[in-house]
Order: structure tokens, then C-alpha cells, then sequence
């Protein structure tokens, strides 16, 4: 089992992201499922791609100071390529106009031992970069939902 953690700084501010991520993941039925592209990642010249399948779901925080969102994505058709469970969630920044997205989780690389092997070569950034475009994704969201609300502030009467 491999764990990853990644973040992503949003210019935004904590409980307008956390409202605004709240909108974007919180359909009427619990859950939500997208396709994420991976582009190809290290060694540049060696084309690994795949999409994933993302599922989100409202988690639960004990201390009820965040929102953590539950989250698992598996390989679009399958094959031989890990999913993960973790959760996503919106953090307070030191900068009052700064939030963070942050993934953390888990993947069991597949197929044994050669699993093991390819996760320690080139799994691992796949990982990496697929937890980076998601928080990319979702932050690019974020800032132009909240750039669209200021303008309209400053466009009222």
C-alpha cells in the first residue's frame, strides 16, 4: 500500500472554497463520477495515459471544523493500474485569500511484486500526477466560480 498526499493552493478564500467545492461535488444523489485525463508523465518521451474514474461522496469530520470529502478513483475500463480511496479536503491557509486542496489516500499497485517494482519506477509519479490534476481541476473551478462572484459584486447597482 502506498500512500499520497498532495496539495493545491487556491486564490480563494477558506469558507468561500469550501461553499464552492460544497456545490461542485454535492449532486442529488450522494455521489459524483467525472473522467479525469492523465497526460503522459516522466520519462517525457514514453506515452502513459489513462483516464479514471472519480467518485466523491460527503465524509465526515468529528472535530466539524472541515468538510472532508470521501474519494476513490479506479482505472476507465479497468486494467492494470491502481485506484485509490482517500479523502479530499478543503484547509485554512495562513493567507486569508489562499485555501488549500488537499488529497490524501491510499493505492495498492496491481499485479504483485512487478506491481511493487513499477510503482517505485514510474507508478508513483503516475499517482502523483493524477492526484495533481484532479486538485488542478477542482481549484481551476474554485477561482473562476469566485472571480465570476466578485465581478458580479462589482457589476451591481
Amino acid at each position: 500500500m502506498t500512500h499520497l498526499t498532495e496539495r493545491h493552493f487556491v486564490r480563494c478564500p477558506y469558507g468561500v472554497a469550501q461553499r464552492l467545492l460544497q456545490a461542485d461535488l454535492e449532486p442529488a444523489d450522494g455521489t459524483l463520477a467525472w473522467r479525469l485525463h492523465i497526460a503522459p508523465v516522466f520519462p517525457h518521451d514514453l506515452e502513459v495515459a489513462k483516464d479514471v474514474d472519480v467518485t466523491v461522496s460527503q465524509g465526515v469530520d468529528p472535530m466539524h471544523f472541515d468538510r472532508p470529502w470521501n474519494v476513490t478513483w479506479v482505472p476507465h475500463g479497468g486494467g492494470p493500474f491502481p485506484g485509490f480511496v482517500g479523502t479530499l479536503t478543503v484547509r485554512a491557509d495562513e493567507d486569508w485569500n489562499v485555501a488549500v486542496l488537499e488529497l490524501d489516500g491510499t493505492y495498492d499497485p496491481p499485479l504483485g511484486l512487478v506491481g511493487e517494482a513499477f510503482d517505485l519506477l514510474l507508478g508513483a509519479r503516475l499517482a502523483t500526477t493524477t492526484a495533481e490534476a484532479l486538485l488542478r481541476d477542482l481549484g481551476d473551478r474554485i477561482v473562476a466560480k469566485h472571480a465570476a462572484e466578485e465581478a458580479a459584486k462589482r457589476a451591481a447597482p
